[in-house]
C-alpha cells in the first residue's frame, strides 16, 4: 500500500529529527525534552506498527483507519519539528545573522505553544497504539544492545520522499562530483556547505535515493552526525544500518572486523548530516579508519555543514565542496503550496494564493522557513492568512543576513 510507504518513510524522518532536536533542546534548555522523548519513544513503537501492517491485505479496514490517523499524525509531527528547527535556526544565529520578531517565536509563547503540540501528539499516538493492539499489530520496538529505542536513521527508506523544491541543479552537480570521482579514490568526499535552513539535508537525502536507484554504490548509509562526533558511535550505527541483528559490539576494533567483513569488495556512500565537530584529529581519526574498511576505489562521504572551517577540513579533493543558494520567492511559495495542502497538490483559493505569495517573499529564499510558515497557514482562513503577513511585514524583513 503506498499509504505505509509514504508513512515509514515520514516516521523515519521524523525519528531522526526528533534524536536530533531532543540533543539540541537540551543544548537550549528548552524545558520539553521529556515530551520529545516520549514522542520519541512512541514514534519507535509505531515503527514496528507500520512494519507488520505492510503485510496485511489492502482490504484490511480496521489497518486502513490506523493508517489515515498516522498520516495525520506524522504532518503534525513534521510541522512540530519544523517549527523546532527553525527555532534552533533562531537561536543560533539571533546575535545579527537573523532577525524576526514572528510571533510564534517569542520564548514563552513557543514553548507553550509546541508544549502542548507535542502533548497533543503523544495522546495521539497513545490511542494509535490501543487501536493497533485490538488490530493485532505487534508493539514492540527494536532494541540496541545498551536496551534503549532504536533511532533510525535511515532517512532515505523509501523513494515516496517529498519533492525538493528548487534544488534539481544542486543535486546534478553534485552527483555529477560523484561520478566523476567513483573510481578515482578509496574515500572521496564532499561536503554540503551552507546556513541553516537551506536543505542541505533534502539536498543530500536526495542524492542517496537516485544513487541508490542508479545502483551507484553496493551500500548506501546515513549517520546523523550532530554534536556528537564520536568515531565508535558512528562505525557502530554504520553497522546497525548494514546488519540490525548486530549487537553488543562495543570494542571499536570489533566494530571495524564486522564492517570490513560485510564491506568486504562493496563500494559505499556515507552521508554524515550536520556535521558541527570542528577537531581535525578526530576526523583524521574516523577517516582513518574509513580507509580500513576496504581498499575498493568508490567509496564516497557526503557531509552536510553550516560551516565552512569543516567542510574544507574534510575535503579530500579541492573544488569538492557545494553550497546551495537560496531559493526564489515562487519556489518559497511552491514550498508553502505542499505544506497547506499537507502535499496532495489540492487547488488553493486565489484570495489565499494572492496573501501566501507575499508571505513566500518573507522567507528570505530559506526552505526551512517556507515549510514552517506552510504548516502555520494550514487549515487557516484568509483572515488567519492576513494576520501572519502582517505581523510578518510589521517586522519588516524577517529573514536578514547581516552585511
Amino acid at each position: 500500500m503506498a499509504a505505509e510507504f509514504f508513512l515509514t518513510f515520514a516516521m523515519q524522518e521524523t525519528l531522526t529529527r526528533v534524536s536530533s532536536i531532543v540533543a539540541e533542546g537540551i543544548r537550549l534548555a528548552w524545558g520539553l525534552k521529556g515530551e520529545l522523548r516520549k514522542l520519541h519513544e512512541s514514534l519507535t513503537m509505531i515503527q514496528a506498527v507500520l512494519q507488520e501492517a505492510a503485510t496485511r491485505p489492502v482490504t484490511d479496514k480496521p489497518v486502513n483507519l490506523l493508517l489515515e490517523k498516522l498520516q495525520d499524525i506524522a504532518y503534525n509531527a513534521e510541522d512540530v519539528l519544523d517549527n523546532f528547527a527553525y527555532e534552533i535556526l533562531r537561536q543560533d544565529q539571533k546575535k545579527g545573522k537573523v532577525r524576526d520578531c514572528f510571533s510564534l517565536h517569542n520564548p514563552i509563547t513557543f514553548h507553550l505553544i509546541m508544549g502542548q503540540k507535542i502533548k497533543e501528539i503523544n495522546g495521539s499516538l497513545d490511542e494509535i497504539q490501543r487501536l493497533a493492539t485490538r488490530c493485532g499489530l505487534g508493539l514492540i520496538a527494536p532494541q540496541h544492545a545498551h536496551g534503549a529505542p532504536e533511532i533510525s536513521l535511515d532517512r532515505q527508506t523509501e523513494s515516496s520522499s517529498e519533492v525538493v523544491v528548487g534544488r534539481d541543479g544542486d543535486i546534478f552537480k553534485i552527483l555529477n562530483l560523484l561520478n566523476g570521482s567513483i573510481d578515482q579514490q578509496v574515500l572521496y568526499v564532499v561536503p554540503i556547505v551552507g546556513m541553516a535552513g537551506l536543505g542541505k539535508t533534502a539536498i543530500a537525502k536526495k542524492i542517496c535515493e537516485l544513487a541508490t536507484e542508479k545502483k551507484h554504490f553496493d551500500v548506501t548509509l546515513w549517520v546523523c552526525a550532530s554534536n556528537d562526533f564520536n568515531k565508535g558511535r558512528i562505525l557502530g550505527e554504520m553497522l546497525q544500518k548494514i546488519d540490525k541483528y548486530t549487537g553488543g559490539l562495543s570494542n571499536l576494533d570489533a566494530i571495524l572486523e564486522k564492517l570490513q567483513q560485510e564491506l568486504e569488495n562493496k563500494t559505499f556512500l556515507l552521508v554524515l548530516d550536520d556535521v558541527w565537530n570542528e577537531d581535525p584529529d578526530m576526523w583524521d581519526d574516523l577517516k582513518d579508519l574509513l580507509l580500513k574498511i576496504n581498499k575498493k576505489n568508490g567509496n564516497v562521504v557526503v557531509v552536510t555543514t553550516r560551516s565552512k572551517q569543516i567542510a574544507g577540513m574534510m575535503e579530500t579533493s579541492p573544488g569538492s565542496q557545494h553550497e546551495p543558494g537560496k531559493l526564489s520567492d515562487d519556489q518559497c511559495w511552491s514550498i508553502i503550496k505542499q505544506k497547506v495542502s499537507r502535499g496532495g497538490g489540492a487547488t488553493i483559493a486565489s484570495d489565499l494564493e494572492s496573501i501566501g505569495k507575499d508571505i513566500a517573499k518573507k522567507c528570505g529564499g530559506l526552505p526551512l522557513l517556507a515549510k514552517v510558515l506552510g504548516g502555520t497557514l494550514h487549515g487557516k482562513q484568509a483572515q488567519e492568512w492576513q494576520s501572519i503577513l502582517n505581523i510578518l511585514f510589521s517586522a519588516g524583513v524577517l529573514m536578514k543576513e547581516k552585511q
